[in-house]
C-alpha cells in the first residue's frame, strides 16, 4: 500500500512540475522549455510502466511491454537532454542545413548510437524476468538485462555526463548574467545525477543484486527534477534581452555603407566592432587597410575584442594590406581584386558562413599614387552586377580630411547610384554632438546622470537624438525606456542599435515583441523596472552604458508621485557605482512645483531646454577635471 501512495504522489508531483514549465511565458532558456518537458514526461512514462507492472497488473506478461516502453522513454529523454544542450552551448536553434556540420558531428553521434539502441531494444528484447524483492519488502516481476545490453547502456549515461551535461557547464561560462550562469550549471550537474540514478537503481541493481530498489531513484529524481525546475524559473526573459547583443553598427545584406573620419577620430574602435560582430554572428571578415598601418591593426583589432589568430587560422578572418590586395608589381590590378572578392563570397557561402564583410579603409588613397582615380572605374566595372545580394555587406572607409572634396562626392555618387541601400556614417559629425552643446568633451560627459527638462512644444527630441547619436558613434550601448506615440520613441525606434523597452499598460509580465524585437515592460510596475535597469548594467561591458527614461512625466501619470520619486531614488543609486550615463526626462509644466523641486533636488546634474537652446542648470565639477587640477 505504501508503494503504490509513493508511486502516485511521484506521479502527480512529476505532473505538477510538467505544468509549471509549460505555464511560464517569460523564461531565459525558453527555446529549449519543451526539451525539458519532453524530458520530464519521459521520466513520468518510466514511473507509470513501473506502476503498472508492479500494482495495477501484477503479470510477468506484461514485463517486457513496460520495460521496452520504460527504456524507451529513458533514450528519447536523452536526445532530448543532449538537443537542449546543444541549443543552448550554440545560442541559436539547430536547423537541417547546420545538422550534417562539422561542429554538429557529436551531437549527430550521439543520436545516432541512441536511436540504434532503441532499435535493438525492441528487436531483441536483451532481458528476461525474474520475481525479485522490492524495497517494502514484498515480490515483484522485474526485469534483468543481457551483459552486453548493460554496457550498452552504460555507454549513454556515459556519454550524457561527457558530451550534454559538460556543454551545460560549457554554456555557462558564455553568461556574464550569474543567475543564468549558475542555472547552467546546475543542469548539468542534476542531469549527471539522473542519468546514473537511472543505470544504477533501474539497470545494474535488479540486474546484479536480484532487487528492485526503483522507489530510492525516484526520489533521487524528484530532488534533482526539482532543483533543476527552480533553477529554470529563476531566470527570466528580461535576462534574454540584455544578453542577447544589439549590434553596435546594424548593417542588413546587400548594403554598403560609407564611413568618412579624420585623423583625431578614434576610428579602430568603431572598426574593431564592426569587424567583432561580423565574426561572432558567424559571418566572413575580409579588411583591407593603408599599408602605414600594418603593425596597429592587429593589436587594435585585441583591444576591441578580436581573437585574431583564432579568426585568422579558422579562416573567417582575412586582413591585407591596400597594397597588398589591390597592387600587382606595384600596378593597381583591378582583374586580381574582383576575381578574388568573386571567389571569396562563393567559398563562404559553400562554407556555411552566414554573410561576408567586405571592409575597406580606403585612408588618403596613396596606396595607388596618381592612379586613384582609377578606384571610382574599378568600382564602376561591369564586373561587379550580381555581386550585392543578402550574403554580402560593404563598409568603405575614408580619411575625409586627407581625400579632395570632388573624389568624396565622387565615392558617395557612386554608393548611391551602384550600390542599392547606401548609407553615410561621419564619426567626426557624430561622436561629441550632445556632449558639445553642453560645453563638455565626451569623457567629462561620461559617468553623468542628468536631468532634462523640456518644452513639450520644443523639438527637444533632435538632441536626445545627438545624445544616443554620440553614444553610437563611440560604440557604446544604449537602452531607451519608453512608450508607443511618444515623439523619442518615433524619433530613434528606427535605430536598429539602439535597445528599446517598451513601458505598456498592457501586459503584467516582461514580453519580447517579435516583429521589433523590443521589450515590452508593465509600465506600473517600477521594481520590475529597476530589475530590467539592474539587467543591463550586469551584461553591459565595461559598465559605459547610456540610458534614456522617457519620461518621468509619463511615470508619475501612471504610478503616482511617490513610487516615482522612490523609482528614481534607487535608480540614481544603482548608477553611482557605474561608468554610465542617463539622461531622464522630464517635462515640469505638467506638474506643480513642489513635485519638480522634489525631483530636482535628486540630481546632481540638471539641464534645460526650451526655445531650441540647452541650458545647464546645475552640472556637477567632472571627475576628470578634478582630478587634473588636483
Amino acid at each position: 500500500m505504501m508503494g503504490l501512495i509513493f508511486y502516485i504522489a511521484l506521479l502527480e508531483s512529476l505532473g505538477v512540475l510538467i505544468v509549471v514549465f509549460l505555464r511560464q511565458k517569460g523564461f531565459y532558456f525558453k527555446s529549449v522549455q519543451m526539451l525539458f518537458i519532453t524530458t520530464f514526461s519521459s521520466f513520468a512514462i518510466i514511473v507509470l510502466c513501473d506502476l503498472t507492472k508492479d500494482y495495477f497488473l501484477r503479470s510477468e506478461s506484461v514485463v517486457p511491454l513496460t520495460t521496452m516502453i520504460s527504456i524507451s522513454a529513458a533514450l528519447i529523454g536523452a536526445i532530448a537532454v543532449e538537443h537542449a544542450a546543444s541549443i543552448l552551448h550554440r545560442g541559436e536553434k539547430i536547423s537541417w542545413r547546420t545538422l550534417l556540420s562539422k561542429e554538429n558531428l557529436p551531437s549527430v553521434i550521439f543520436k545516432g548510437y541512441v536511436t540504434s539502441l532503441l532499435i535493438v531494444t525492441w528487436a531483441l528484447t536483451p532481458f528476461q524476468t525474474h520475481l525479485v524483492r522490492d524495497v517494502w519488502g514484498g515480490f515483484v516481476y522485474c526485469a534483468v538485462f543481457e551483459e552486453w545490453y548493460l554496457v550498452s547502456l552504460s555507454v549513454v549515461a556515459i556519454a550524457v555526463v561527457a558530451y550534454p551535461c559538460r556543454l551545460l557547464v560549457l554554456s555557462s561560462r558564455k553568461f556574464k548574467e550569474k543567475e543564468a550562469s549558475s542555472a547552467l550549471k546546475w543542469f548539468g550537474v542534476c542531469w549527471v545525477g539522473v542519468s546514473f540514478a537511472l543505470i544504477y537503481f533501474h539497470v545494474f541493481v535488479p540486474s546484479h543484486l536480484r532487487v528492485e530498489m526503483v522507489a530510492i531513484e525516484y526520489l533521487l529524481f524528484a530532488t534533482f527534477f526539482g532543483a533543476i525546475a527552480h533553477f529554470f524559473g529563476k531566470t527570466t526573459i528580461l535576462e534574454s534581452f540584455f544578453e542577447k547583443p544589439h549590434p553596435s553598427v546594424p548593417v542588413s545584406g546587400g548594403e554598403s555603407i560609407f564611413v568618412t573620419y579624420t585623423s583625431k577620430a578614434d576610428k579602430m574602435k568603431f572598426f574593431s566592432a564592426y569587424i567583432r560582430e561580423g565574426l561572432l554572428s558567424g559571418g566572413r571578415v575580409i579588411y583591407k587597410y593603408p599599408d602605414n598601418e600594418d603593425e596597429v591593426v592587429r593589436e587594435k583589432l585585441r583591444e576591441g575584442g578580436v581573437d585574431v589568430e583564432r579568426y585568422e587560422r579558422n579562416g573567417s578572418l582575412i586582413l591585407t594590406t591596400l597594397s597588398q590586395f589591390y597592387l600587382s608589381n606595384g600596378l593597381f590590378d583591378k582583374e586580381k581584386a574582383i576575381k578574388f572578392l568573386w571567389e571569396l563570397k562563393a567559398d563562404s557561402v559553400k562554407k556555411g558562413y552566414t554573410h561576408v564583410r567586405d571592409f575597406v579603409d580606403l585612408g588618403d588613397f596613396s596606396f595607388l599614387g596618381e592612379a586613384a582615380d582609377e578606384y571610382i572605374k574599378y568600382l564602376n566595372d561591369e564586373k561587379w552586377i550580381g555581386y550585392m545580394d543578402k550574403h554580402l555587406t560593404e563598409l568603405f572607409a575614408v580619411n575625409a580630411e586627407k581625400v579632395s572634396e570632388e573624389r568624396l562626392r565622387g565615392l558617395t555618387k557612386l554608393r548611391t547610384t551602384l550600390r542599392t541601400m547606401a548609407r553615410l556614417i561621419d564619426l567626426i559629425e557624430h561622436e561629441d554632438r550632445f556632449s558639445k552643446a553642453l560645453k563638455l568633451t565626451r569623457q567629462e560627459l561620461t559617468g553623468r546622470t542628468i536631468l532634462f527638462e523640456f518644452d513639450p512644444t520644443a523639438d527637444y527630441e533632435k538632441l536626445v537624438g545627438d545624445f544616443a547619436t554620440e553614444a553610437l558613434a563611440h560604440v557604446e550601448p544604449v537602452a531607451l525606456f519608453t512608450h508607443k506615440g511618444s515623439v523619442i520613441y518615433s524619433a530613434l525606434s528606427n535605430r536598429r542599435a539602439i535597445k528599446i523597452l517598451l513601458l505598456t499598460q498592457r501586459i503584467s509580465a516582461p514580453q519580447v515583441d517579435t516583429l521589433t524585437n523590443e521589450m515590452l515592460l508593465p509600465a506600473n510596475n517600477t521594481p520590475l523596472l529597476l530589475d530590467a535597469l539592474e539587467k543591463m548594467l550586469k551584461t553591459s561591458p565595461r559598465g559605459n552604458l547610456n540610458i534614456i527614461f522617457d519620461s518621468l512625466s509619463s511615470l508619475i501619470l501612471l504610478v503616482g508621485f511617490e513610487k516615482t520619486y522612490n523609482f528614481v531614488r534607487y535608480a540614481l543609486d544603482m548608477l553611482a557605482s557605474e561608468n554610465s550615463t542617463a539622461l531622464f526626462l522630464f517635462s515640469p509644466e505638467n506638474h506643480d512645483e513642489r513635485v519638480a523641486s522634489s525631483l530636482r533636488s535628486l540630481f546632481s546634474n540638471h539641464v534645460s531646454y526650451r526655445k531650441g537652446s540647452l541650458h545647464a542648470v546645475k552640472m556637477l565639477e567632472s571627475k576628470l577635471k578634478a582630478q587634473i587640477e588636483g
